[in-house]
């Protein structure tokens, strides 16, 4: 049998082909076809979303990467051990509340922007609003967070599905002419990322898209508005 069947099968944890055959939507033909000449990149690709694997290691052989399943629990892990967490009247029976820092050093969490909205020292993210793991730039604090842009009014310099690195540790006094900033107001449901222009005084001030066709090229927020935090930077992914 050719090993990446057989790892394959680890994965599955059933030596069963038919059971594998079901779980991943295949002909038994397929699978029989696999054991023989070896799982298809295709295949492999299926089970590791099937079962939580690493689509490498089910076709090489290499160490298995850590997937965000693993990293969850890691986190849920230690948070039971070593960090108290909050809660939120609000919140769902069993939801659990901890700090952005996870103590996953190395690493900063992908979130949603609707989180972002809810993002504070009082009140923070679910584990659930995790979307991935990204690395952390020696220069960023552990409260460091990244967001994956939406829609084109960032254009040309930012682009959809880009993740940008979002600095939360910054007060408002600090933050200068042109700076691109993360802020929520009461008003909308989720946070919003443009440029901040000062203009000659707090009155002046707004925000501005990148994109020089967006139609709203004047932004004033209405109702209370908070700093969620600064763009530092953003992930360059070719593929």
């Amino acid at each position: 049998m050719d090993q990446s069947m057989v790892r394959l099968q680890e994965v599955a944890g059933t030596n069963k082909k038919s059971k594998i055959a079901l779980d991943l939507n295949v002909g038994a033909s397929t699978v029989t076809n696999w054991a023989k000449r070896g799982v298809s990149k295709e295949g492999a690709l299926a089970a590791a979303e099937k079962y939580n694997a690493d689509a490498n290691y089910i076709l090489s052989g290499s160490s298995p990467n850590t997937t965000v399943s693993d990293l969850k629990a890691k986190i849920k892990t230690m948070q039971s051990s070593t960090i108290q967490s909050t809660t939120n009247p609000n919140d769902p029976e069993g939801t659990l509340r901890v700090p952005v820092d996870y103590r996953m050093d190395g690493y900063v969490p992908v979130i949603s922007w609707v989180a972002a909205g809810s993002f504070s020292d009082v009140m923070p993210v679910t584990i659930d609003d995790v979307i991935d793991w990204i690395p952390r730039p020696q220069h960023l604090s552990k409260r460091a967070f990244g967001l994956i842009i939406q829609g084109r009014s960032m254009w040309p310099e930012f682009k959809p599905d880009e993740i940008i690195y979002v600095e939360p540790e910054i007060a408002p006094w600090d933050l200068k002419d042109g700076d691109l900033v993360v802020i929520h107001c009461n008003d909308d449901k989720q946070a919003t990322f443009k440029q901040l222009i000062m203009g000659n005084g707090p009155e002046d001030m707004y925000l501005k898209p990148l994109n020089p066709d967006w139609p709203d090229q004047k932004i004033v927020p209405m109702g209370e508005c908070m700093l969620v935090g600064i763009v530092d930077s953003k992930v360059t992914r070719y593929r």
